[in-house]
């Protein structure tokens, strides 16, 4: 088989089990690595000799510098350009220098996926209620935030695609473009021609836009250039890398944003992270035992899934998004403004309006999408989900031992008469 070939069928073959990324890194002496990441982790595809074919091949694909080793290279591959098959896949590709050679990443952008829209995004309805008419307003800030590869970009673009009409200028700033829209003016920054994310965003404000969206908000400048346009008549679209929604706030106040403007300019913060959905032909129901109930909340029913060969034996298929929702009410706006500290914001939001990741994991629980243990590992970051549980139900046990009954007092007898003095 050629290179060309072997290098094809990595592709199509990461394409049909529905990885997100393709990684290819020197292993051994002349020999090359290939693992594909589905449904958030890695997997073996192939190892294979002759390493600088299998780079040199990926590189020509990318239009890349093959003789280039010692610098990061950045490309891009129309895979519908090389092979008959996926024509509407692009791969993204990076290409780094490490010890023994270069490491390569490919990762899978699918247009297809522009038929998203916020209806099967993977909002739960209640959410959706809150959260459509946000994106649907005229001006303020709306940010998506959470680690690398959490589908923030993703989410944005099903955003785009909602409140896309011919009655309003969409532009954007990315690094890279990850999707081409029809009808909505995109921008690539370029750092080596000077072209950054504040001079271009300098340049779309005065090209009478509507809606702005930014790739990421990376530093000081970027921040306040969008909350500036965010409160001058535009509605702004951005991510950014934090934990959880309320502590993006703090986040923007470290970037160096004066409070009044974080509170005024920002209508919402949505925190996102992605989990491995449940395969849904081997799926089941089942009755809650004490320690999932207790890790729960409530008795209602939940679902795991043993595997099938639909999902090759591992009981997920695919990946669905878990969200937090943060609308700026008054009450927060004023606690921002005032410059609470995080834990006092923390419980205003609360008592405002916030839904929690816990609460829209669970839910997605009960519906079947994903499984009691996967909600553990996102959202809680437990490592063991099923040590977890089992530690939940050892506490319960070890509680139950030590809750002894109480021990019966016997009433006291009442207390006898004196006796009457004998008369003399």
């Amino acid at each position: 088989m050629s290179v060309e070939q072997l290098v094809n069928n990595w592709i199509i073959k990461a394409y049909e089990r529905g990885a997100s990324d393709i990684h290819v890194e020197p292993s051994g002496k002349d020999r090359v690595r290939v693992r594909m990441r589905v449904d958030g982790k890695l997997r073996d595809l192939e190892t294979v000799d002759e390493p600088r074919k299998v780079m040199a091949r990926i590189k020509l694909m990318a239009e890349l510098d093959v003789n280039e080793k010692d610098r990061p290279l950045d490309g891009r591959i129309n895979f519908g350009d090389h092979s008959g098959a996926a024509g509407h896949l692009d791969l993204r590709v990076n290409s780094t220098p490490c010890l023994g050679g270069e490491k390569i990443v490919l990762r899978l952008i699918d247009k297809n996926k522009l038929k998203l829209n916020l209806e099967t995004l993977g909002f739960t309805s209640t959410m959706l209620k809150k959260y459509k008419p946000m994106v649907e307003g005229v001006n303020g800030l709306i940010l998506h935030v959470g680690p690398t590869g959490s589908g923030k970009t993703t989410s944005l673009y099903a955003v785009l695609k909602t409140i896309h009409t011919p009655e309003i200028s969409i532009q954007t700033v990315e690094d890279p473009i990850e999707y081409d829209v029809n009808g909505i003016t995109q921008t690539n920054v370029d750092y080596e021609q000077g072209l950054t994310f504040p001079l271009v965003l300098r340049a779309l404000l005065r090209q009478d836009p509507d809606v702005i969206m930014i790739g990421e908000i990376r530093d000081a400048e970027t921040a306040e250039i969008a909350t500036e346009a965010a409160m001058t008549g535009h509605m702004v679209l951005s991510t950014l890398h934090t934990n959880d929604s309320v502590g993006t706030v703090a986040r923007l106040l470290d970037m160096g944003l004066a409070p009044y403007s974080i509170a005024y300019a920002l209508r919402c913060v949505v925190s996102q992270r992605f989990a491995s959905r449940l395969c849904v032909k081997c799926r089941r129901s089942s009755q809650p035992s004490e320690p999932i109930r207790r890790i729960l909340g409530d008795s209602r029913p939940y679902y795991t899934a043993p595997g099938c060969a639909a999902c090759s034996r591992s009981g997920v298929k695919g990946r669905i998004p878990i969200f937090e929702f943060l609308p700026m009410t008054s009450a927060l706006r004023r606690a921002v403004y005032g410059g609470s500290n995080p834990d006092v914001l923390q419980q205003v939001a609360r008592q405002n309006g916030l839904i929690p990741l816990w609460q829209d994991a669970v839910d997605k629980i009960h519906q079947g999408m994903i499984s009691v243990e996967e909600a553990l590992r996102v959202v809680k970051g437990v490592r063991d989900p099923q040590g977890a549980i089992k530690a939940a139900g050892r506490k319960m046990t070890q509680g139950a031992r030590r809750a002894k009954p109480a021990r019966r007092v016997p009433a006291r007898r009442p207390a006898r008469p004196a006796p009457r003095p004998r008369p003399r």
